[in-house]
Order: C-alpha cells, then structure tokens, then sequence
C-alpha cells in the first residue's frame, strides 16, 4: 500500500510528526524553496564569475610572508605571515586546498590558509626537498621537484609521502606549474635559465628555449587567462613567460625579495559566495520544527 500523502511530506520537508497543518505545510514548502533558489543564484553568480581568482606567492627570506601579487603590474602586498622556509606552492581546485613545502632537514608538507597564511602540517617529506610544486587537477595528482637527486616527484596528499618518477636530466628544475587545459607539466631551470616541459610518466624533461632572465624559481600557470607566470629573484620581478619559445617578459616589480612559490588561487569574494551558497544548501535541508 502506498504511504499516506502526509507521511510522504513529513519525510521530504522534515516536518515533525503531529497535528497536521496546512499552512504549516505552505510554509515549510516555501522557506525550502526560497532558500534553495537562493543558494543556486549565489552558486551560479560564482560560475559566472569563472571563478575570480588572484596570484598569490612565498617570500623565502625573512620575514617570510604569503603574498598578494598585482598581476597587471607586479607588485605585491602582505596576506600574512609564513612559516619559515616555505618553498613550494600549489592549489588544489578540486578540494580548495593551498598546499606549501617546508624545506629543511625534515622537510614539511603543509596546508595553508590562503587568506591569512596560517599553517598546518599534512605531514613529513623525510629527506626529499622539493622546490617545485604544482597541481593537477585532472588526475588529482601533487608533483614535485628535488634538485638535488634530479627527480620529479609525486606527493601523497594525505601523508606528504614523496614517490620517485625519475630522472628530469637538468640540473635544477626549481619551479613547476601545471596547465590542466593542456595537461602539461612546465619546469624552469634556474642554473641553465630554461624552461621546459616535464613528461609526468617518466620524470623526463625538454627544453622549449631560454628564458632570458636569470633565476627563475616561482612558476604558475593560471588557466583562466592561459598565462604562465614566473618569477626572478635576482630582479626581483613577476614575469610572464611564452610557452612557446620560454622567453619571459618582466611584468614589474613585486617589492619583496626572493618570491619562489606561486599559486593561483580564488578571491576571497568568490569564496565568501561559494560558502554562504553551501550554508544555504545546508540550511535548507536542516528538519523544521514540530508544526501544530
């Protein structure tokens, strides 16, 4: 026998067992259905904004800060404080995860709060000193670079447990960025000044040509716009580099001295919309309060 229509709507919109009330119905159905087209509205207004995102970076010399960098002019401006020693960086798009490389005797991988730069440890690198970072989204995978064995590195996200891919055969390969448009994996050798591009299989790296500025180590890709920053810590400059040719182009000066970590991340107005629009979501689903 098919259960009652009152039994029905008690169980879809959460309303308590009792007397049952008509205008409590009406009333419970519409609040639902406020509150849902809300939440979509919020959760679409972000879609529509594709997302807004911002460059952020890690100054590595004392004090170490998490910046903001002006992508239309260079400059950079405090988000907050850093642990010490912080190399690395990339976002995960998928969880909403920034993720950062502590480089010392026992390498840290650490999350880290991209609106105030706070950090927790994931967990031990061991040895490995990954300089480079990048994230693929596509296969939710962390890569890595160790410039002191030649290795590219995947990173086990919930450990921070580093795996060996094999041999990059440059030198120092110290900034890494990931175009999830594409699926190709871009390094930066900052002895031999090239840029090159890094088969995930087999670790192995080719070179697409010079980058005509000394130092490179931060390396992004944001694919919003398709661009490829970098950074020269020796000038002291965000660049913007060709993917075609490696020919980097200064775009200005950042204002904080020796910025080797580069993510792209999303703004925090984006990420104030997303989570009221999930609130909502969840206020919504939340059960009503007896009706009589």
């Amino acid at each position: 026998m098919a259960p009652p229509v009152r039994s029905l709507l008690t169980r879809r919109f959460g309303l308590a067992s009792g007397p049952f009330s008509s205008r409590g119905f009406r009333r419970c159905f519409w609040r639902e259905v406020s509150l849902r087209l809300m939440a979509a509205s919020l959760v679409f207004a972000v879609a529509g904004r594709a997302m807004a995102t911002e460059l952020v970076g890690s100054n590595y010399i004392v004090p170490n800060t998490l910046i903001r960098i002006d992508t239309s002019t260079g400059a950079g401006t405090a988000v907050g404080p850093l642990v010490e020693s912080v190399r690395g960086l990339a976002f995960d798009t998928n969880t909403g995860t920034l993720y950062g490389t502590l480089f010392a005797t026992d390498s840290l991988l650490l999350r880290i709060n991209y609106s105030t730069g706070a950090a927790t440890v994931v967990g031990s690198l061991g040895s490995v000193d990954p300089e480079g970072l990048a994230f693929d989204p596509n296969t939710n995978t962390l890569y890595g670079t160790n410039v002191f064995t030649d290795q590219l590195l995947t990173i086990d996200t919930s450990t921070g447990a580093p795996t060996a891919v094999g041999a990059l055969g440059f030198p120092a390969v110290g900034g890494l960025a990931f175009d999830p448009n594409t699926n190709t994996l871009y390094g930066t050798d900052f002895i031999l000044d090239r840029l090159v591009t890094i088969d995930t299989l087999t670790g192995a790296a080719t070179e697409v040509g010079p980058l005509g500025i000394p130092r490179v180590e931060g390396l992004e890709f944001d694919p919003n716009t398709n661009t490829l920053y970098g950074t020269g810590t020796i000038s002291d400059e965000l660049l913007t580099i060709d993917t075609s040719t490696g020919a980097a182009t200064a775009v200005g000066p950042l204002g904080f001295g020796f910025v080797v970590g580069l993510a792209v991340v999303p703004e925090p107005s984006t990420a104030l919309l997303l989570g009221a629009g999930l609130l909502m979501f969840a206020s919504a689903r939340r059960p009503t309060q007896r009706l009589h």
